[in-house]
């Protein structure tokens, strides 16, 4: 389990050097590639501001655990390849931010293979790899501390004559059958129509940890969708909030951002305002695209072409450029770094 020969002083020094010197080498990496960068702003993202006292507990536990099991009790059957290629397996996390970090793992594995060959103890490569752990956990924490709040987000452009409303709506209560309100026709026209759409894949333990989560929350959708079809939906690994008003649902990107504090992983939403100038004739359509992550929500609009043939056709992923370029600082580091992979030309900004 721990090497045929004792650990000595000069060989946990040597193990501790060699975590030194990987740490500079990730540095150097994330100063020269984009993807190391990437890569650290979503480890920050799903470890946080972490302390260095818990970075130093949890390389530690780690570091040991993991030595102990690749280059002790697995070395003697794999060796130095077969146990460097496992460990790379092991180190496989299917996001595409860390897509090269099993590379990372198998190379890192290869060297601590070669010291536990040089000093014959396991010992020495626990110390390099909790060294490499808490030295990246420390660097980690200290930069997501350092990151100022984001400010709040831009406010969108309106349809001519008609501006959602800028007062957050207040929490409702449950209704006690959750039907949406029936709409009313208008008495005169031009009128306007909101329209929202979100849909929300949920899987793995998520599905039955999310709605213990909302049981404390009032979400605005519980005012038109019942709190149980919620969960039942969630249960399932599908929610889909798809809902028309005649007027702006003001609180739907705080429900958003909810929903996305409870997850590892990005929400988008659409909201669309489509005027109609008759019961069936759109003279104009309005759509902005709205997208929620780590309680955090961006609102921008969206590009929607004339329309072909009498209708108007709303794309998701078609953001007016020129609103995200103008409002660039404003926005939070997620989102532009989201941006900049999407649309090169905001890289310079």
């Amino acid at each position: 389990m721990f090497g045929p020969s004792a650990p000595t002083g000069r060989g946990l020094g040597e193990g501790v050097l060699l975590g030194i010197g990987i740490v500079a080498a990730c540095h150097v990496a994330h100063r020269l590639s984009a993807r190391m960068r990437e890569a650290a702003r979503f480890l920050g993202g799903f470890f946080g501001p972490i302390r260095v006292r818990d970075a130093i507990l949890l390389a530690a536990v780690s570091g040991i655990a993991e030595e102990m099991c690749f280059r002790g009790a697995l070395w003697p059957q794999l060796g130095l390849v077969g146990t460097s290629f496992l460990f790379a397996i092991c180190h496989v996390v299917p996001v595409r931010e860390l897509a090269g970090y099993p590379i990372f793992a198998f190379f890192a594995g290869i060297v601590f293979g070669f010291l536990r060959e040089r000093t014959g103890s396991v010992w020495p490569c626990a110390a390099a790899h909790a060294t490499v752990n808490a030295l990246n956990l420390a660097w980690i924490g200290a930069a997501e501390r350092g990151r100022a709040p984001a400010p709040p987000p831009p406010p969108s452009p309106a349809l001519p004559g008609i501006a959602p409303s800028e007062s957050p709506m207040p929490p409702p209560p449950d209704p006690p059958q959750g039907l949406p309100p029936i709409p009313e026709t208008p008495d005169s026209f031009p009128v306007t129509v909101w329209r929202y759409d979100l849909r929300l894949e949920i899987s793995g333990t998520d599905r039955e940890t999310l709605p213990q989560c909302l049981e404390h929350e009032q979400l605005a959708i519980f005012q038109y969708v019942a709190r149980p079809h919620v969960y039942e939906e969630i249960g399932k690994g599908l929610f889909v909030f798809a809902e028309s008003f005649d007027e702006p649902l003001a609180a739907f990107p705080n429900d958003l951002a909810t929903l996305s504090a409870y997850l590892f992983q990005p929400l988008t939403g659409i909201e669309v305002a489509e005027r109609y100038v008759d019961e069936e004739t759109t003279d104009d359509v309005r759509a902005w695209k709205i997208v929620a992550n780590r309680g955090e929500w961006v609102k921008v609009p969206l590009v929607v072409p004339p329309p072909e043939e009498g209708r108007f056709v709303v794309e998701m992923d078609r953001e007016d450029t020129e609103v995200l370029a103008a409002h660039w600082r404003e926005y939070p580091r997620w989102f532009q770094d989201a941006m900049r992979f999407k649309y090169p030309r905001l890289r310079d900004l």
